[in-house]
């Protein structure tokens, strides 16, 4: 019973995968990693331990194999203020590495006022998938 259970675990993490490869099967590189890098943002914007870890799970595979996304929330502590945040401009010079922009909205605890700025980071192409890179 439990090889069966593996078995049916194993086809359906690879099904999932396959769907993966397929949604983005028409897209280009900008495209994709601008909507992977919205979603990140998406998630962070929830402002719980789940957008946390769904945001953590963004980061490269060897971000993650050393760092928890407990760790992570010291990264983006700064989210908590934030009233919006959305990508802008994804710019990818190269097949496997892209810069992108995002405008995050915050309101300033001195000035009460929402304050606007631009964020930019890194996403890189590792076995087929696009990830955000910290170092």
């Amino acid at each position: 019973m439990k090889v069966i259970n593996k078995l049916g675990l194993t086809a359906l993490t690879l099904g999932l995968a396959a769907c993966a490869n397929v949604q983005y099967a028409n897209m280009t590189a900008e495209e994709i990693v601008k909507e992977r890098a919205q979603q990140r943002y998406d998630a962070l914007m929830e402002k719980s331990e789940e957008g946390l870890k769904k945001a953590w799970e963004f980061t490269t595979p060897s971000y993650r194999s050393y760092t928890t996304h407990g760790q992570y929330n010291a990264l983006v502590a700064g989210r908590g203020m934030w009233n919006a945040a959305k990508v802008t401009k994804v710019e990818c010079e190269e097949d496997s590495v892209c810069e992108v922009t995002a405008q995050v909205t915050y309101t300033s605890p001195q000035m009460g006022i929402p304050i606007t700025r631009p964020l930019e980071n890194k996403w890189i192409k590792v076995d087929d998938s696009w990830w955000i890179y910290h170092k």
